[in-house]
């Protein structure tokens, strides 16, 4: 049944009874992706987001407690105070066993494991108390190193880091949720001051625990931030090495074991459903960002997660080939959202924005740019080129404008200038390119 504009309208009037911060992304999504769905079946879905959790900070599932330097340091007293109490009876409680079994292995001659092994549980406490005190932020000199050697710059649970070839994850998320930069609202942004010192190690935590990886690779900590108190010569030199690393994106994206994605919508949803994973999923922040695209289309595998799990996103584009035979589907507009974010699966043919094509087709690249980005924005003007050029594998030249950015596209893909041109009009870029 197909929904009627009353019937829509009511469709989006209840997604915000559920979250209100989607004003615009309800109204969309109840007038195409769920516009055959009746108000009951999206009830059915939205019934099982778990309530947002009431906190200090950001409300958000990954997003952090502190956006002021003084309001963390404040804060972190009173929380690490009961942690070095902690850490002080630990120590107090592991001596007295220490020191017999250091008598004992003393006794027995063992010397070597008296100064190799008995200290390791107080340094691993002493580690893990540290840990909670201090900031994640990667070292200057490894992001040249990482442009060097087109390698990506990950971190672990430790908030070590490493150049790492391969072995590791790609973080996909929204700035606003997972970091709370350029968050709108009365408790955004974070402040300089904060920013400057690094991700606090009990947020990173939060979204680190949630990848299921040893070794993550996150764009705010792999590429230096440009800070409103630099001057203008290391702001144009900081610019130049992010640009350098994102030029090492389509490497690093394509080597990564998976690419998780992390909306803050998704990790409220508590259901073993391929189906309402892909509903929530389109009323979330992360569908609507163009970089997530550029990740997942480069991906090997793209991980889901959900409050409770974690969902393969081949699977569920295979899910849909399956079971959306006709554009009169109630399933179809939602497949078609999420398409053009994988490769097609072997042995089924290709849907498209509404076209059907054999599996054999060779794909014109900008057709899959065009469907993959509808509905996708940035915040970044350039971004609008920029984050096509790894799907390209093109480079892009510190200090480009956006205008430069696409005639270097048009020019370096010169049968697909119909399709650029389209994709410039729909998203309103004086382009010049006709």
């Amino acid at each position: 049944m197909s929904a009627t504009a009353p019937q829509s309208a009511a469709i989006a009037g209840l997604i915000q009874n559920y979250e209100p911060n989607i004003k615009v992304r309800s109204h969309h999504v109840a007038g195409v992706e769920l516009h055959r769905w009746t108000v009951e079946e999206v009830k059915g879905v939205m019934d099982q987001l778990v309530p947002r959790t009431n906190r200090a900070g950001s409300d958000e599932p990954c997003g952090p407690e502190f956006n002021q330097l003084n309001k963390s340091l404040k804060t972190s007293l009173l929380i690490h105070f009961g942690i070095l109490t902690i850490l002080g009876l630990g120590t107090m409680c592991l001596l007295p066993l220490q020191i017999g079994a250091a008598l004992y292995l003393l006794l027995h001659g063992r010397f070597s494991v008296i100064w190799r092994e008995l200290p390791k549980p107080t340094a691993l406490l002493f580690d893990w108390s540290i840990g909670l005190h201090s900031f994640v932020k990667a070292p200057w000199s490894l992001f040249k190193r990482s442009i060097e050697r087109e390698e990506a710059l990950c971190v672990n649970s430790s908030g070590r880091f490493m150049l790492r070839e391969d072995g590791y994850a790609v973080l996909s998320h929204v700035w606003a949720e997972t970091m709370g930069w350029n968050a709108k609202g009365s408790w955004g942004p974070v402040e300089l001051s904060l920013r400057k010192q690094g991700i606090p190690y009990h947020h990173f935590q939060r979204f680190f625990r949630r990848c299921d990886a040893d070794w993550l690779w996150v764009d705010v900590l792999a590429m230096p931030e440009v800070y409103e108190d630099m001057s203008e010569t290391e702001k144009t030199d900081t610019e130049a090495l992010r640009t350098a690393i994102i030029n090492c994106s389509h490497t690093i994206y394509t080597r990564a074991d998976k690419v998780v994605c992390l909306d803050s919508l998704l990790l409220r949803l508590q259901s073993g459903s391929m189906v309402d994973v892909a509903v929530i999923l389109s009323l979330g922040r992360w569908i609507s960002r163009l970089w997530p695209f550029t990740e997942t289309r480069l991906a090997k595998r793209v991980v889901l997660k959900t409050e409770d799990a974690a969902f393969d996103l081949d699977e569920i584009v295979a899910f849909f080939y399956k079971t959306v035979n006709n554009e009169d589907h109630r399933y179809f507009h939602l497949f078609a959202r999420i398409a053009p974010l994988r490769p097609v699966p072997a042995g089924f043919r290709a849907w498209l924005g509404y076209l059907c094509r054999p599996a054999s087709y060779e794909p014109e690249i900008f057709r899959e740019i065009f469907w993959g980005c509808e509905n996708r924005f940035c915040d970044v003007e350039i971004d609008q080129a920029r984050a096509l050029f790894p799907v390209l594998r093109l480079k892009w030249v510190s200090g480009w404008t956006l205008q430069q950015g696409l005639q270097h596209i048009a020019e370096s893909y010169p049968d697909d200038r119909d399709f650029l041109v389209k994709y410039c009009n729909y998203r309103d870029i004086q382009h010049g390119l006709e």
